[in-house]
């Protein structure tokens, strides 16, 4: 009789995971096919990036040989292709190297542009803030001091871990430009608050004796006014010869 029992159990439980199967199955199989497709696009992308950053380590190094080698225009064209097919970190540093060589070959406006495209490319902070401020060191270079305040105040008003090197920049530009107490203020605020790197507090500090000299020189008597009064002084001598001529 209780064999009885357990064989009716038995086919109750059979007929419910039966049951269950019927019903849940097909999403059980469309999970495990999920999973397993998932798993395998998954180590495909891995194969896939590790391949292309392969192939984007061994054409950036042709083309920093060719740079090396003082073939600049061909390996800035090579940092160029490069920059449109590799994974983003080398194309921020595809595009840097030939933002060097613009540099090199004179044209600073194409190397800020290619700055710029860095800047996007980056995901880092670090690099992205990096390459904005090299960008801002090439226009001042160019003597575009309008344009450096104004990128040098967008680093130094967020939290970019070259806030001292874009004051000191942008401080720079304010002096070139006539901004003498602007240019005063930044960098007497460099060469005493804590916490500024000391490369920049050492050259506001200079920066800071530059500005006192000048102000003493502007203050004495001009040159021109110093001759002029030299000149006014009554000679001794005259260049007159004596006339030889015997009284008759």
């Amino acid at each position: 009789m209780v064999d009885f029992i357990n064989e009716v159990e038995e086919e109750l439980r059979k007929d419910k995971y039966n049951a269950l199967l019927r019903k849940y199955g097909p999403y059980i199989l469309g999970l495990i096919i999920v999973i397993i497709a998932g798993t395998g696009f998954l180590e495909y992308k891995k194969y896939r990036t590790t391949k292309l950053a392969k192939a984007a380590s061994a054409s950036y190094m042709a083309a920093a040989r060719l740079e090396k080698e003082g073939d600049l225009q061909k390996a800035q064209a090579k940092y160029l292709a490069l920059s449109k097919v590799a994974p983003d970190g080398y194309t921020g540093l595809s595009l840097e190297r030939a933002a060097g060589i613009a540099v090199r070959l004179g044209n600073y406006d194409k190397a800020v542009n290619l700055l710029d495209q860095a800047v996007v490319h980056y995901s880092d902070k670090l690099h992205k803030d990096l390459a904005a401020l090299k960008a801002v060191y090439i226009l001042m270079d160019a003597g575009r001091y309008a344009d450096v305040e104004l990128r040098a105040g967008a680093l130094v008003d967020g939290d970019s871990p070259y806030r001292d090197l874009a004051q000191e920049i942008q401080a720079q530009a304010e002096m070139k430009s006539g901004k003498i107490e602007r240019a005063r203020k930044t960098f007497t605020y460099l060469a005493n608050a804590p916490g500024v790197q000391a490369g920049v507090k050492a050259r506001a500090g200079q920066a800071l004796a530059l500005l006192k000299a000048k102000k003493s020189v502007e203050a004495l008597p001009e040159a021109k006014d110093v001759q002029d009064k030299s000149q006014t002084r009554p000679s001794s001598q005259t260049n007159e010869p004596k006339s030889s001529q015997d009284p008759k």
